[in-house]
């Protein structure tokens, strides 16, 4: 089992807005457009409770953004604006702290940032006069149908003079490639989290010795699993990179 750790948040991201960058070159050598990436969402365990939240790895690859219901839209240009919930003191008692757009500029290194609920309202206006429209296919199934109705939106307004992209352009090949490199952040997180794991593995083996040495006649692999999930939490990880494959000590 490996510790998952989240890259360290700074004041403006510079790794996350060389990435945003690096997208919107090659975005612009392939015939320009609009990338629309939104963050996975939120799933509902029972009635009043959800799962553990676990961002999409694109979304948060270009923004180190952690929060659902967020949706990032890059320009060719190099322009950013990320969609993302506004504050709300009542609901953040339960959730955590929320950035907010007001905020999310400075904390993010995006360009614009507006409310969630205005994304349909502006995203036919983002997406006219476009050349193409770049998202991931196959993994987000809401936003293929969005997209539908935001691009009809563009076409009723052709007698205005708003043209619809003529192309819609697969980012997952983009970001596959660019990701299978990783940059100085990447490495440097990935760094701390093998010594995270290390650390928790070193803790399960001295755990099962003392309890043999003790008469236990076996460990279970829920305590097994038990002390490595402590160490990664006490240093910060966020959840185990996957699930455990834990073999009682006997």
């Amino acid at each position: 089992m490996n510790a998952l750790l989240r890259a360290p948040a700074s004041s403006t991201h510079p790794a996350e807005a060389q990435r945003r960058a690096r997208v919107a070159e090659t975005m612009a050598r392939q015939g320009g457009g609009i990338a629309i990436v939104p963050t996975a969402p939120e799933r509902r365990r029972n009635s009043d409770n959800d799962h553990p939240y676990r961002f999409d790895s694109h979304f948060h690859h270009l923004t180190g953004f952690a929060e659902p219901k967020s949706v990032l839209v890059l320009g060719s240009d190099g322009r950013s604006i990320l969609f993302c919930r506004p504050k709300d003191p009542d609901h953040e008692i339960w959730d955590g702290l929320r950035v907010g757009p007001q905020d999310a500029p400075a904390a993010l290194g995006v360009d614009e940032a507006w409310p969630i609920g205005e994304l349909d309202t502006r995203m036919p206006q983002l997406l006219a006069n476009q050349p193409a429209v770049w998202w991931c296919f196959g993994v987000h199934t809401e936003l293929a149908g969005k997209l539908e109705g935001w691009l009809a939106a563009v076409r009723r307004r052709s007698r205005d003079g708003a043209q619809c992209p003529a192309t819609q352009r697969d980012l997952n090949q983009l970001l596959d490639e660019m990701r299978l490199i990783k940059d100085d952040s990447e490495i440097r997180t990935m760094r701390i989290a093998a010594r995270i794991a290390a650390g928790a593995h070193r803790r399960a083996m001295r755990f099962c010795a003392e309890r043999l040495r003790n008469g236990a006649p076996s460990v279970r692999e829920y305590e097994i699993e038990a002390e490595l999930l402590h160490e990664f939490r006490r240093h910060g990880a966020q959840s185990p990179a996957y699930p455990s494959i834990v073999s009682p000590a006997a």
